[in-house]
């Protein structure tokens, strides 16, 4: 464990995570923002490098993560590489990782947080874009957000953090300065993933909206609002907790 979580973007720019200024205050005021993290067991899915896991590790001593990605280790060396460098400085056994689909995951493994971070649009890009005329599409999806769910326990917390559809540049058909890569196609706005969050059982407790991580403390102060983030791409976190 870290002994200054301020070294926490310095830990991930010496395992290759480029642009890591930022992450620290990013998980700390707005992924994990009033979580006690304390004997949790975590599933992040679509986890990547894991980093978002390790934040975690390194704020609490006694929580584990659990890293679900379908990522090819051939086709990403460099994320692959980037976990494994992070994992060596946490005692064995409070990381995994599980390079398949959640539903090949072991029937028994139950978590008490649920973390989605930028990953909610990824369990079905192949029908997003009809869900909200689609009927069968919609029931897809909301199946494949339940069996996600269902990994949680009895009052488990699950945590949402996406960019919604509707921003400053894309309405005007121009790419977002900030994110020219997104295709806003395949994401939708916090409203749809809640209605369909609480029709499978969960309640939703909050939403906020982000800044960009660079931005820090000013950033939030300025930026963190439905209003301002509608220029510099939209991006929120939705909670709900199982019931």
């Amino acid at each position: 464990m870290l002994k200054n979580m301020k070294r926490f973007d310095k830990f991930l720019q010496k395992a290759g995570i480029k642009n890591s200024f930022g992450y620290d205050f990013y998980f700390e005021n707005y992924i994990f923002n009033g979580i006690n993290l304390e004997n949790k067991e975590i599933l992040d899915l679509g986890g990547g490098n894991g980093i978002a896991s390790f934040h975690a590790l390194n704020k609490c001593s006694s929580c584990n993560c659990f890293v679900v990605d379908p990522i090819e280790e051939g086709s990403n060396k460099l994320m692959v590489a980037q976990f494994n460098e992070m994992k060596k400085n946490f005692k064995p056994g409070r990381i995994f990782y599980h390079r398949d689909f959640i539903d090949t995951l072991d029937n028994h493994l139950k978590f008490d947080i649920v973390l989605m971070h930028n990953s909610i649009n990824h369990i079905g890009e192949d029908i997003i874009d009809e869900i909200e005329f689609n009927k069968h599409k919609y029931q897809e999806y909301l199946s494949r957000i339940d069996t996600i769910t269902k990994r949680l326990k009895k009052d488990g917390l699950l945590i949402i953090a996406d960019c919604g559809s509707k921003n400053f540049w894309n309405n005007l058909n121009l790419k977002d300065p900030f994110a020219p890569s997104i295709d806003w196609s395949l994401h939708k706005e916090p409203e749809i993933w809640r209605k369909m969050i609480e029709e499978i059982g969960h309640q939703h407790i909050d939403t906020y909206w982000t800044s960009r991580k660079e931005f820090g403390k000013l950033g939030k102060l300025l930026f963190a609002n439905r209003f301002l983030s509608y220029f510099i791409g939209r991006h929120f976190v939705s909670k709900f907790i199982k019931i």
